[in-house]
């Protein structure tokens, strides 16, 4: 009975769900709603779970002295004066976010939002690094991902279109010079010859392309965001959705029941 009764309400819930949103006449027209408030009040209860395993997981690794325990010790302090600021501040106030609350106007805005911007500033080098590690022109796609993202960079800026000729050019020569280490790397004939093939259509590319793009640069860059952009973009929101409908089905068949473990 202890996985029966677990697989029978996710069957019925995502039964009504289904049905709900099919059905518009009572009872399945304020069904969905219904079963929406009872996940948010569950999730609330997960929320509540989830913090208290944090603590006892951080509490335990200061108890033992484990490996940056002060780390843990860190996390364990923040989270009791975030807690008892914010619910002294609150009571005070009337509201935690009010104009005149002390948690707010210096713990909110003067540590929260810092703390927040120096993490998403971080996030940028390893973004950087991802790029690097992407747009490295070792085969065609790569080097049409790499224009293209050169591209869509320029024409999100508002100095784009005066860098283009510079940056587009030496954007050129590191690929030529990637490919010339290539070339000179490898010993297949035919893999040289593809090199050099793909070094002679890029710099051939490169003159017309730059013509063509000067002036018109921030039209070029909309048109590669609506067009062909968009219909990758929905062919993997297409996948998605056709993925979440195949678990969904899983889960309320009772197929996949990894949730019970």
């Amino acid at each position: 009975m202890k996985r029966e009764i677990p697989l029978l309400i996710s069957f019925l819930a995502g039964t009504l769900i289904v049905i709900s949103l099919f059905v518009p006449h009572p009872p399945f027209n304020k069904m969905e709603e219904t079963l929406n408030s009872w996940y948010i009040i569950v999730s609330g209860f997960t929320f509540i779970l989830g913090i208290d395993s944090l603590l006892l997981y951080n509490w335990d690794k200061i108890r033992r002295k484990g490996k940056d325990w002060p780390f843990a010790l860190t996390v364990i302090l923040s989270f009791v004066v975030t807690l008892v600021w914010g619910i002294v501040s609150g009571v005070r106030t009337g509201h935690i976010f009010s104009t005149n609350s002390t948690f707010r106007n210096y713990f909110y805005l003067y540590i929260y939002v810092p703390l927040q911007a120096t993490m998403f500033a971080i996030l940028s080098f390893f973004i950087a690094s991802a790029a690097y590690r992407a747009f490295r022109a070792r085969s065609l796609n790569a080097t049409l991902l790499l224009i293209t993202a050169s591209i869509i960079m320029l024409g999100r800026v508002p100095l784009g279109n005066a860098a283009l000729i510079p940056v587009l050019w030496i954007a050129v020569l590191l690929v030529a010079w990637v490919l010339l280490l290539e070339i000179k790397a490898t010993t297949s004939a035919s893999t040289r010859v593809g090199y050099l093939l793909m070094l002679i259509l890029m710099v051939v590319i490169a003159v017309p392309l730059t013509k063509f793009l000067y002036g018109n640069l921030s039209a070029a860059t909309d048109w590669i965001m609506d067009i062909p952009q968009m219909a990758a973009k929905r062919g993997i929101m297409l996948g998605l959705a056709l993925g979440g409908i195949a678990v969904s089905l899983r889960i309320i068949l009772g197929i996949e029941r990894s949730y019970m473990s």
